[in-house]
């Protein structure tokens, strides 16, 4: 599952762990925030979906879009890790 989800499971928690806390963040960045974090939950669910079907039974393009969303994953992360330092 690892490798169809990369670090996509992790990622809404953290923006929603942005908003919970008492951040002071700019009038119109907090819904922002929100929002990517809502499509971040819809596609985790459509990747869980994904990753139960075989490997070798996939869409080449279907692939291709995993590795490239996965990889993209492991940066978001990073990058809310290094923003999440300075609160």
């Amino acid at each position: 599952m690892d490798l169809v989800m990369g670090a996509m499971g992790n990622l809404a928690p953290k923006l929603l762990q942005l908003l919970r806390d008492e951040y002071k963040l700019q009038k119109g960045l907090k819904e922002k925030v929100q929002s990517v974090s809502d499509e971040l939950v819809h596609v985790n669910a459509l990747l869980r979906e994904v990753a139960e079907a075989p490997w070798d039974q996939l869409d080449e393009q279907v692939k291709i879009w995993l590795d490239q969303l996965r990889e993209k994953s492991y940066d978001m992360e990073d990058i809310l890790d290094v923003v999440t330092q300075f609160f």
